[in-house]
């Protein structure tokens, strides 16, 4: 993909007229001849125009990079070292900082002093010209801390051009002239060239041995390179603001006006914050609360050259734990001290997101205990009583970030269970119970019920409130009023709704609590006088109802009672349903739990 290029005319001769044929890219091929000649081309210029060359851009004045060979050439010079100080530091010995290059490679980076660097800036292998950015990033608390440096990365090449024998060739690239070659017997002549980034077109110029001069305007075919550099956080918390630079460069390797740099982050929120100085934009990014994505990804680009567009992704991670839990596997402890019971430990932050509870700080009767993974990975502690202990109870605490929980064991002489339900669980996360039920309307008629609830019970501070999903297929027969009198209805009624549960643990089992509301669709075959139509509708539909749970091996048995209210009007045969199409719902389910 090549940058966009300004618009030229220019009148190209034909080969019969200049000498030369039509242009190849120049940046096929380096001969070896020439490493020699470009080498003193590259220091003549560096000893020649330091300043003008290669100026030291720097955004924060506190922090100063220097490149030993601050003109490079790709093709002569593979590697120079950089060097990174920092004037009027914040402390000292400041922290070693984190490097970032947009072209080439950073290795070796160490300490030179308390407040001075170095490492090894290895420039790509891509032989072409092109800019690079180099930020040194030291972060803390503080506020950011950043150091920038632009490098115009020349690159050599040795073009082949076919002329008059015995022609001089010369090669204006950039502000600058290479040669004259003479062309040999065969009119193919080398011309050793250094083209700084930026530069697109060179002229060559022939004159032949009559005197006779041609010139042509030559596409260097510089491929694309990157002008723009992120320097993100290494992570953001949810719902935190963190601050990202993005550092910009012109194609010729200046920086580049910071106002022209957009970003955007899906899923994120994103302030300009404007520039410390020219090249370098700041931006602050909000994290998302809920974190659905392991990362966010954030882009940006020069305004109105979408060439220039580059993403990166920055990890995110939960906040800090404001929410602890310990959920024993049994509710009791043996006696005798034989047998143990895990305790599971649980944290979530501040927006609902689980954090790693294996950094909580656990104590059991005022005790250090260690933390440790179950078979599924989940964390927990091992806690058992203390042989002969007089006690009624062992205290176990938990504190991580700004979270802090108690739990009190019971200790009796029932035995505790060896093989918890479900495993690592005491209370399932996801349940999904299928539902087979009778339905009586308060009145005369009957009918059957198919019910499937899924529920979620995501809050670790709330382990025991759930929110999911349920839908259902009823069949009933009831007696309506129609256009031809008195008919008798069989209607068949699909309801969705979305549910809220509360439960509560007793012994093995549970109690629960919920209550739904949503839409039901319905379809009506109503039976009059020997004549049967058909008619659908849909209409408001609730339900509140009671369940008990029985462990059943690694189950449920779930019995039920729940009123359902479904409200359909008229349907489309014309046909009105007074009252509720439903009623009340009593049965057994089968609950699974993960």
């Amino acid at each position: 993909m090549r940058g966009e290029r300004p618009q030229r005319t220019q009148r190209t001769r034909r080969p019969e007229e200049t000498g030369f044929p039509d242009p190849e890219p120049f940046f096929s091929s380096v001969s070896v001849s020439s490493i020699f000649f470009l080498s003193l081309v590259a220091g003549t210029s560096a000893m020649a125009q330091p300043a003008e060359e290669e100026p030291a851009h720097v955004a924060n004045p506190t922090v100063t990079l220097t490149l030993a060979d601050p003109s490079p050439v790709i093709g002569v010079t593979g590697e120079t070292e950089l060097r990174i100080e920092v004037s009027d530091p914040p402390e000292s010995p400041m922290p070693v900082p984190r490097v970032l290059c947009s072209a080439g490679q950073i290795e070796d980076l160490g300490r030179d002093g308390p407040t001075t660097f170095t490492a090894r800036y290895v420039l790509p292998s891509s032989r072409y010209p092109q800019p690079a950015i180099l930020v040194a990033d030291f972060g803390g608390s503080g506020g950011p801390l950043r150091g920038f440096f632009p490098v115009r990365l020349r690159a050599a090449a040795t073009p082949s051009l076919r002329t008059d024998p015995g022609a001089s060739v010369t090669l204006h690239v950039g502000d600058r002239d290479f040669g004259p070659q003479v062309a040999p017997a065969d009119g193919v002549v080398n011309v050793p060239v250094v083209v700084p980034p930026g530069v697109e077109f060179a002229t060559a110029r022939s004159v032949n041995q009559h005197g006779m001069a041609t010139e042509q305007v030559l596409d260097l075919r510089v491929p694309y390179s990157q002008r723009l550099l992120f320097v993100p956080p290494e992570s953001l918390a949810a719902g935190s603001v963190a601050e990202i630079a993005v550092y910009a460069v012109e194609p010729s390797g200046y920086p580049a006006n910071a106002a022209t740099v957009v970003m955007r982050a899906p899923g994120g929120k994103v302030q300009p914050l404007g520039s410390h100085g020219t090249g370098e934009a700041r931006f602050l990014v909000r994290a998302p609360t809920v974190l659905r994505e392991k990362t966010l990804r954030i882009e940006a680009q020069l305004k109105g050259q979408s060439t220039t567009r580059i993403a990166t992704l920055v990890p995110l991670v939960p906040g800090r734990a404001t929410g602890l839990a310990l959920e024993p596997e049994a509710p009791r402890l043996a006696r005798d001290g034989r047998t143990a019971v895990r305790v599971f430990v649980a944290a979530e932050d501040a927006y609902g997101n689980p954090v790693e509870a294996r950094r909580a700080d656990v104590l059991v009767d005022g005790q250090p205990a260690r933390v440790v993974s179950s078979e599924r990975g989940k964390p927990m502690v091992v806690v058992s009583a203390a042989p002969g202990t007089k006690r009624s109870e062992v205290v176990v605490e938990g504190v991580l970030d700004a979270s802090y929980a108690i739990r009190r064991i019971p200790i009796g002489t029932r035995r505790a269970p060896t093989s918890p339900w479900p495993p690592d669980d005491f209370s399932p996360r996801y349940t999904l119970t299928p539902r087979l039920g009778f339905l009586w309307n308060l009145g005369t008629e009957t009918g059957a019920a198919l019910l499937v609830d899924a529920t979620a019970y995501p809050s670790t501070r709330h382990p025991d409130f759930g929110m999911g999903l349920s839908l259902g297929i009823i069949e009933s027969y009831f007696v309506a009023e129609s256009r031809g009198g008195i008919t008798r209805t069989s209607l068949t009624t699909l309801p969705l709704l979305f549910a809220l549960h509360g439960r509560m643990a007793v012994g093995r089992g549970f109690l629960a609590l919920g209550a739904g509301a949503g839409f039901a669709l319905a379809i009506g075959r109503m039976h009059s006088y020997g004549a049967a139509v058909t008619g659908a509708g849909y209409g408001a539909a609730a339900s509140a109802g009671i369940e008990a749970g029985f462990r059943l091996g690694r189950a449920q048995l779930v019995l039920f009672l729940q009123y359902l209210a479904v409200y359909l009007g008229e349907l489309s045969s014309g046909d009105r349903i007074p009252g509720n199409a439903a009623g009340a719902v009593v049965g057994v389910g089968y609950r699974f739990g993960w």
